[in-house]
């Protein structure tokens, strides 16, 4: 059981983790995102417990809304309208998945 404080250092620049690295008999933070490095302040021990195997990582992507995709009325009507039958279908489909049990 660790009982000792574990402090998270986050990159100025871009707000990513930054994780220790030994250069030239120093220890310094560097952003595993941006690259940016700052020499460790203190004689803070740092180690790293555990390490993901690269075949059992997880691959994650970051989606963002986009805001210039501007449909016309009838676009609109006609995705309002596919969204209706959607809807409608799926409830359809659960009334008789539930009627067949």
């Amino acid at each position: 059981m660790y009982c000792g404080v574990i402090m998270v250092v986050f990159c100025p620049k871009c707000g990513s983790i930054m994780v220790p690295t030994r250069k030239e008999g120093a220890v310094y933070l560097k952003c595993s995102k941006c690259g940016y490095e700052v020499k460790s302040e203190g004689s803070r021990k740092y180690d790293i417990k555990h390490q993901v195997e690269s075949s059992k990582r997880v691959l994650t992507a970051t989606t963002s809304e986009a805001r210039d995709t501007k449909l016309s009325p009838e676009d609109r009507e006609m995705l309002r309208e596919y969204y209706e039958i959607f809807l409608e279908e799926f409830e359809r489909s659960e009334t008789e998945e539930q009627e067949s049990e």
